[in-house]
């Protein structure tokens, strides 16, 4: 035992914050474990920290909900020392506990946000906005249940104290932008943050992320993260829209509570037969391991079934992207490579038919033509433009054919398909390929991705990578950029032109278009991607100063200079001079790195030399 204070045996220290330090303890009158929250000694003297510490306590204890933490007792305004005491918490952070589990199931990602977002509409409703949610203030409580921890630590620091306790700077990547600008706060704000959490978990990495604080509250600032889709491929389009929706720049692009995202999530985990997220959250806490596989398995069962449903409808867009995700979580997985070629197929004799109904109509047009008698006045004399050589016949044509079959009905000619001619009409040139053609039903409009490639009836040729970098991304026919790796070192596609766009983080993004040859074997696409610059800022405390860096460039303090890299190196190292009137010079041999940012600070010492 460390110390009592008044009815509680203070046993050990179990975390630390910007405001307080918490202890378990025991209270001894009704002989039951505790966590003690108590107010560092710093603070104490400020009236108003004591105060706002009380509205804490009696706001969370208005709450009374299964998903936030419960307070037991509160010191009073006249003890000497501010303390909570709330129930003792058994599990991990919800932190830790993705740490521990980096392939949390996107369902279990979103039953996760349904708990929080339960606990987050008990506290809107009492008029109370977090402000601070992230992993570190939810616990999973008796591995069945999570906890959401922390009410009102933001706001009830003053500005000077936030900084001086580094609470804000703490967890800037879960702050929402009108937070950062200081701004009135509302249940969005909370919405924003529980999205980086919920990107955190179906991800393994939060959206906002940078060098330090400053660079990532200023990618926050400006909506910069990452697709999901791109991070992550197994969450699926669902999950992805929903996450955009809640980490939205502007509050009123967001959800507007946290009742309308928990809807969304629950309509998503709904496709899995996830009736109630508390019981599907318990169950995945006892054996996290052993319920991932069966997850993983309902999920790519629903995506097969979604996709099929899709395909009946004619909705090859929502069909591809059931299938993006199936083929994420079960690679190869037989029954979505049939219900692809099944797509290829479908489109084909739509293809086929509407040329066949264009064909009949224009039969149809010349029957109608051909049952008519002959006009009595003699045919103008045709422009000898009327049709090109090789189109006309080489007999005469008839004396009774009118001028007005110039404008007979053609067939309309599907994209990438034969062009029809006038013999293949069936009509041997008695009608010319016409100015006014008839159209025929077209496809609705899709987005092309790398499953739409199977449109064909040729065999499938395997495109393996082979870009420079390796750590490169890679989108195909419009598909989202996939991470290369061991799920994905290539991809199968019919033979024919294909568009690749590839991204690295330390070049430039290359976009082309590839002729895929028919044939067997693996055809390899190798390309080297150009290197980025690299972008060195000297700081110097305020004294304008000039940087050369080696002989590649040349700029000015505080500013960012941008420091040519070879493609063959990625990375090389310069011999950086900075130099002010009266200053000492410094010389200093930095390391850069293609695409990356980098920051070097120095000292402008005032000069011993007058001169």
């Amino acid at each position: 035992m460390l110390r009592t204070l008044e009815k509680y045996e203070i046993i050990e220290e179990i975390g630390h914050g910007g405001m307080a330090t918490v202890f378990r303890a025991r209270d001894t009158n009704l002989d039951r474990w505790v966590a003690l929250k108590i107010m560092h000694p710093h603070l104490r003297g400020s009236q108003e920290a004591r105060a706002r510490f009380r509205r804490e306590a009696q706001g969370v204890a208005r709450l009374r909900h299964p998903c936030v933490l419960e307070i037991y007792d509160y010191a009073g305004a006249e003890s000497a020392e501010s303390y909570i005491a709330t129930e003792l918490l058994t599990g991990p952070t919800l932190r830790g506990f993705a740490d521990a589990h980096p392939d949390i199931p996107a369902e279990i990602a979103a039953c996760f946000a349904i708990e929080v977002c339960r606990a987050l509409e008990a506290a809107h409703d009492k008029g109370i906005i977090h402000r601070d949610v992230k992993p570190e203030n939810i616990l999973v409580h008796e591995a069945r249940v999570i906890k959401l921890t922390d009410f009102g630590i933001a706001s009830m620091l003053d500005a000077n104290t936030m900084t001086a306790t580094g609470q804000i700077l703490g967890s800037p990547g879960h702050m929402a932008p009108e937070q950062i600008e200081g701004k009135d706060c509302d249940a969005r704000t909370d919405v924003f943050a529980l999205g980086t959490v919920l990107y955190l978990l179906a991800c393994g990495r939060l959206p906002f992320t940078g060098r330090n604080p400053h660079q990532v509250l200023k990618r926050i600032g400006e909506g910069d993260f990452p697709d999901p889709l791109r991070i992550q491929p197994a969450i699926g389009g669902r999950l992805r829209a929903i996450l955009k929706r809640a980490l939205a720049r502007e509050p009123e692009a967001r959800h507007p509570t946290a009742r309308a995202l928990a809807d969304e999530l629950r309509a998503f985990v709904a496709c899995i037969g996830i009736e109630d997220a508390s019981s599907a959250l318990a169950e995945y806490l006892r054996d996290p391991v052993a319920a991932a596989p069966e997850l993983r398995r309902r999920a790519v069962r629903a995506g097969l079934d979604a996709a099929a449903r899709a395909s009946s409808a004619g909705d090859v867009q929502a069909a591809v992207e059931s299938l993006d995700r199936v083929l994420a979580l079960d690679d190869g997985n037989p029954e979505a490579l049939r219900l692809v070629r099944s797509i290829g197929r479908r489109r084909r004799l739509i293809r086929a038919s509407t040329a066949g109904s264009a064909v009949a109509l224009l039969v149809g047009a010349a029957g109608v033509f051909l049952s008519q008698p002959p006009r009595t006045e003699p045919a103008p004399p045709r422009p000898a433009t009327a049709v090109p050589s090789a189109a006309r016949p080489s007999s005469p044509r008839p004396t009774a054919t009118p001028a007005s079959v110039a404008t007979a009905v053609v067939p309309s000619v599907t994209p990438g398909g034969p062009r029809p001619s006038a013999d293949d009409a069936g009509l041997s040139g008695a009608l010319d390929v016409g100015r006014a053609a008839v159209a025929a039903p077209r496809l609705p409009a899709a987005r092309r991705g790398p499953l739409l490639a199977l449109d064909t009836d040729a065999p499938l040729r395997t495109v393996s990578f082979a870009f420079d970098p390796v750590n490169a991304s890679i989108g195909v026919d419009g598909a989202p950029p996939r991470p290369y790796g061991p799920s994905f070192t290539g991809v199968e596609l019919a033979p024919g032109p294909h568009r690749f766009v590839v991204e690295s983080p330390c070049c430039s993004r290359l976009s082309l278009e590839v002729q895929v040859p028919a044939g067997t074997g693996a055809f390899p696409l190798a390309r080297r991607l150009d290197s980025l610059p690299a972008l060195l800022v000297v700081r110097t405390d305020g004294v304008p100063a000039d940087v050369q860096v080696g002989g590649a460039a040349t700029g000015r303090s505080n500013e960012a200079i941008r420091v040519p890299i070879a493609t063959s190196d990625r990375r090389a190292e310069f011999d950086v001079v900075v130099t002010a009137p009266g200053r000492r010079s410094h010389h200093v041999r930095v390391r850069l790195e293609a695409g990356q940012p980098r920051e070097l600070a120095v000292s402008m010492e005032p000069s011993e030399d007058p001169t």
